[in-house]
């Protein structure tokens, strides 16, 4: 009976669900669009009226319009290897030159909207519907719920991130990517010139973008090759032009065995606004000790908090 009960509730979220459906629907890309001609003005203003329609009716989630192939890249995947092709792509029909997310209540309701589109372009052109996968279609890959549950959580985050968090992130990812790849000039890029340094080795404090960027060519020799920084449980409050992040930080060096991937780091980032761009003005990066003994205390695993026995194991 309980087992009945279960499903019998699985058929009800199933039944809910399916009352929306979320598509994303493609302009294929023409060979006028792939040559960068742009839309008439006449045909911009039908357009946007078309999406304020879309807008009203509660359908339309997001929407945009791209520019030709020429200005993108592809990355094609052969086992480990990537390889970056540059654009235009021959196969103008296979391209997409703009898309919408909508939610309806059908596959009807999306072409019936489609049908009332004004040609997007000048000539002959597609549009193309496709459903988007729902959680539900991965109920066999999930039998526990937990990866719906993280997706969720990650879709509410990203629907309750302002703007200024997403660019605080933004500047967080850069400064990653710049370490991984040993790149001087891009880990001081977005540190303002003044900022300051309390770092997890000495000396405690380094001031100034310079004195930071010193710290770091004095440093990178001793790392590994290969490795990998990893940002977790990162938390951004913003005020006006500051902002506060905090969060957990470590290394994932190749090999694996690597001193600088023994432990996770707490770190502390005070940001400003300058010029209209975030600028880290103050880091402060740490690990906590064992007061007994003033010995380092490694933090292994930021989701199991353990202590140290302070000595009392000796008596």
């Amino acid at each position: 009976m309980k087992c009945q009960t279960g499903m019998a509730r699985k058929n009800q979220r199933s039944t809910f669900r399916e009352k929306v459906l979320k598509v994303i629907v493609f302009v294929k890309a023409t060979p006028s669009s792939e040559a960068g001609v742009m839309p008439r003005t006449e045909l911009l203003a039908e357009m946007g009226q078309y999406n304020e329609q879309l807008v009203q009716a509660g359908i339309m989630k997001t929407g945009e319009g791209l520019k030709p192939s020429k200005e993108g890249v592809r990355v094609r995947f052969s086992g480990p290897n990537r390889t970056v092709i540059d654009g235009p792509f021959a196969e103008t029909k296979e391209l997409v030159a703009g898309f919408w997310i909508w939610e309806v209540r059908s596959m009807q309701e999306a072409i019936d909207w489609v049908r009332k589109c004004p040609n997007p372009m000048d000539t002959d052109s597609d549009i193309e519907i496709r459903p988007v996968f729902g959680f539900e279609d991965f109920a066999e890959s999930d039998p526990t719920g937990q990866l719906e549950r993280e997706e969720r959580e990650l879709s509410a985050t990203i629907a309750n991130m302002t703007e200024d968090e997403s660019k605080i992130r933004q500047v967080i990812s850069r400064w990653s990517r710049a370490l991984e790849a040993k790149d001087l000039d891009g880990i001081v890029a977005d540190y303002a010139d003044d900022a300051v340094l309390f770092d997890a080795i000495p000396p405690y404090k380094v001031v100034g973008k310079a004195a930071i960027r010193e710290v770091w060519a004095n440093c990178l020799p001793y790392f590994p090759e290969q490795f990998k920084s990893e940002h977790r449980d990162i938390v951004i409050h913003v005020s006006g032009d500051t902002a506060i992040m905090y969060g957990v930080h470590h290394f994932l060096p190749t090999p694996a065995d690597h001193p600088c991937g023994q432990t996770w780091m707490r770190v502390t980032v005070g940001f400003r606004r300058i010029n209209g761009l975030w600028k880290s003005v103050h880091d402060h990066v740490s690990i906590p000790f064992n007061p007994m003994n003033s010995q380092a205390w490694m933090i292994r695993d930021p989701n199991t908090p353990d202590m140290p026995d302070y000595g009392m194991g000796n008596d």
